[in-house]
């Protein structure tokens, strides 16, 4: 299939978008050319901009859009875009990419909107299953016997299911299921659930399990999802008398404490006899129907608020205190709307969305089958099929691997394209549904051939990709040219900088320290403990707690390194070791500066500055690389067409 797939892309691959050439770049030695019409430069402008468009500005965004374009181009005319790396990288964009065009969007719509509307409601089913044996139509006439017994009145629902059901449930619980929501059970048994009226009998319903009958017993609003916490007292099965009653006893004093305020945490830490959610004071996961014992889930649905705490309760593993600590409704659609995508996607309905896009395929575009021999059971079999089905794969077919199986619109698909299929897929020929296989083969050239048109039918989509292809290609030969030589070069990076030596002397600074006193009081305080500081025996922080032990805002201090320019109470001083006058604000506050050293211009090594100088040879090495390609490319370009742009 990738064959085939990679045969279509190159058959049309070819751009739609607007034909007005905005700039044509040639090259000046291999005499080949590219063009960028004005559609292309609009959607990459627009993108990243959205300030007033005058001319100088569009001049610069020009510049600097050539550049990039002249990099996309030698890199295409070394190779790069022939590299297995880069097609790899591409391909796997493109898979992804094409994933949300690849569907009926509208039948999706649908599943989410009808999965949406069942899942505000909850409903109560009992069923009845009856396997299916090798003969589908004895185990589905079996099951409308059944069916037919209970309508008659001979045994009501609930004895047919302990009688009959394959079920081994049903011996408990004759068939009840309890309630359960929309993805829950499997799509059909589901599908076959809510669209039953109370108390109605469904005819027998196919699933991966066998044949179900299904009676709905109740249908209510959805009671949504709960947290709660919970105090158990311990049963075991078989517990006599006098445990059950010591358990319930307990259960009752610890439920008078709580009624009395003692706090329910505290108390299930304290006495419950589930470890594992008493160290957590007695928190359980959130939960929805069907997911606890049905008492145990009954008792926390009728708890209507936040707070309330249920009396005691009996399960099959003991006595339960119940307190509610959330209560969740399903939300609005647009809320749940992506949660609901990803279930669908897990679900077995998602075949339905498979299987509606590849109708919808079967409508979009013609398939001519060679030489139809007949159609059976919805399938089409070309003349050819006999002999594929009577010789198998693969060498006994060699002779007919060329043959033509049928068209899709113009293109041919190959007796070897569905050998293909069986090798990719991994399939043996014995034992296989050849049919079966044929139609999925179809389905997969029908979506080969649908991802191929997608750069003409979503200009988009053309784009998109288009940019993510020159965005590798440009990542690529920039790391080559530019990126990588600035860090594996030493010698010509040491040799850089030695020849800009200017650009990494560090300026005349002070070691220094502003003290901002929010008065001259303050200031008078501090200025007693500034020597101390510079002669080590205090620290910034001590005279910080000495001087603010009744205000915390009447001292603050900043340290640093300061340079000419950077702070003016520093630039006030007169830049020598010692401490300054009082600078007094407008405010009143008052600034005391400490110099404690002077530190002259200097030259910082290149160990200490690399990352900065292996920053600027990238752009030195860049500029240079700009300026070659600008001499082996010639650039025209349409300055009438560019200026229309202006608004």
């Amino acid at each position: 299939m990738k064959r085939i797939f990679f045969s279509l892309s190159l058959l049309f691959w070819f751009n739609l978008i607007n034909s007005q050439i905005l700039l044509s770049i040639s090259d000046n030695i291999n005499n080949e050319k590219s063009d960028v019409t004005l559609s292309e430069f609009e959607n990459l402008f627009y993108k990243t901009n959205d300030t007033i468009i005058t001319e100088d500005y569009l001049n610069e965004y020009l510049n600097l859009f050539i550049n990039f374009k002249l990099k996309v181009q030698e890199a295409r005319s070394i190779g790069l875009d022939t590299q297995k790396s880069f097609i790899n990288e591409l391909d796997g964009y493109k898979k992804q990419l094409a994933k949300p065009y690849l569907k009926d969007k509208d039948f999706e719509n649908s599943l989410l909107k009808e999965a949406y509307e069942r899942l505000n409601y909850d409903v109560r089913a009992s069923h009845i299953l009856v396997n299916i044996t090798t003969d589908d139509q004895d185990s589905y006439d079996k099951a409308l016997k059944i069916r037919n017994s209970i309508i008659n009145d001979e045994l009501t629902f609930e004895e047919a299911a302990i009688k009959y059901s394959n079920d081994l449930s049903a011996k408990q619980n004759s068939g009840d299921l309890g309630f359960f929501t929309a993805f829950m059970m499997v799509y059909d048994f589901e599908t076959a659930a809510y669209n039953l009226s109370v108390g109605e009998i469904s005819m027998p319903v196919k699933t991966k399990y066998g044949y179900h009958l299904i009676k709905l017993n109740e249908k209510r609003k959805a009671v949504g999802e709960v947290k709660v916490a919970h105090i158990m007292f311990k049963l075991s099965e078989g517990s006599d008398s006098s445990l059950f009653l010591a358990a319930k006893s307990k259960a009752f004093k610890t439920y008078d404490l709580l009624k009395n305020g003692d706090d329910f945490a505290e108390t299930a830490e304290k006495f419950s006899e589930d470890r594992s959610s008493a160290v957590k004071g007695g928190l359980l996961p959130a939960f929805g129907v069907n997911k606890m014992v049905p008492s145990f889930e009954k008792n926390a649905f009728l708890l209507s608020n936040v707070g309330d705490i249920s009396e005691p309760f009996l399960t099959d593993y003991g006595w339960h205190i119940i307190k509610l600590i959330e209560k969740k409704n399903i939300g609005q659609f647009d809320d749940i709307k992506d949660d609901l995508k990803r279930k669908v996607e897990r679900d077995s309905r998602s075949k339905l969305s498979k299987e509606a896009l590849f109708e919808k395929l079967r409508t979009k575009y013609d398939i001519i089958y060679k030489s139809l021999l007949s159609t059976r059971n919805g399938y089409h079999f070309p003349t050819v099929y006999s002999k594929i089905a009577s010789a198998g794969f693969p060498d006994e077919v060699s002779e007919i691997s060329d043959s033509i199986l049928f068209y899709i619109e113009n293109f041919k698909f190959f007796v070897s394209d569905f050998e293909q299929y069986f090798s990719d897929k991994k399939l043996d020929f014995d034992g296989i549904d050849l049919p079966v296989e044929f139609a999925n083969f179809v389905n997969d050239c029908l979506l080969s051939y649908e991802e191929s048109q997608l750069h003409i039918n979503y200009p988009e989509y053309n784009s998109l990709t288009k940019e993510y292809e020159e965005g590798i290609l440009l990542f690529n030969i920039t790391n080559d040219k530019v990126w990588n030589k600035a860090v594996i070069d030493t010698a010509r990076l040491e040799k850089f900088y030695m020849n800009n030596t200017d650009d990494y002397v560090y300026p005349e600074s002070v070691d220094a320290i502003i003290f901002k006193c929010i008065d001259l009081k303050t200031a008078k305080k501090t200025r007693r403990y500034i020597n101390k500081i510079r002669d080590g025996k205090l620290t910034v922080e001590e005279v910080l707690e000495i001087v603010n032990d009744d205000n915390p805002l009447s001292l603050q201090i900043e340290s640093n390194n300061f340079v000419k320019g950077q702070n003016e109470f520093v630039d006030n001083t007169n830049w020598q070791e010692g401490i300054s006058n009082d600078l007094v604000s407008n405010d009143g506050t008052c600034k005391i500066v400490l110099i404690k050293s002077v530190l002259p211009q200097n030259l910082k090594s290149l160990e200490d500055i690399r990352g900065r100088v292996i920053s600027d040879y990238q752009k030195h090495l860049d500029s240079i690389w700009i300026s070659e390609l600008r001499s082996k490319y010639s650039v025209n370009v349409n300055y009438d067409l560019l200026y229309n742009l202006i608004r």
